[in-house]
């Protein structure tokens, strides 16, 4: 029961990262549903910062990898976990 309530907060935090990711191509969406956009803003930069410190966007030609770099990372977190807690890889 851990082990699947762990998965899915991982995998809304991945849904919420690509979420983010699209909103800020799109300033006329992020502006109109700015209410939506600061939740998703507020539960993603705890995650998205310290990749964004690791590698600014000003290092990597004005991209933003951050995102790819916390979702690569939350991928191996719930792999580990998974391993840990049922004792053998999980792959899907």
């Amino acid at each position: 029961m851990i082990l699947f309530l762990i998965n899915q907060a991982i995998g809304v935090l991945v849904i919420l990262i690509i979420v983010r990711a699209i909103l800020s191509w799109i300033p006329e969406i992020t502006w109109r549903y700015r209410e939506i956009t600061r939740v998703v803003e507020r539960i993603t930069e705890p995650i998205l910062r310290p990749f964004r410190q690791l590698l600014p966007p000003y290092k990597t030609g004005g991209i933003d990898l951050s995102p790819a770099l916390a979702i690569i990372a939350l991928a191996i977190i719930q792999r580990l976990l998974d391993q840990l807690l049922i004792g053998r890889v999980v792959w899907r």
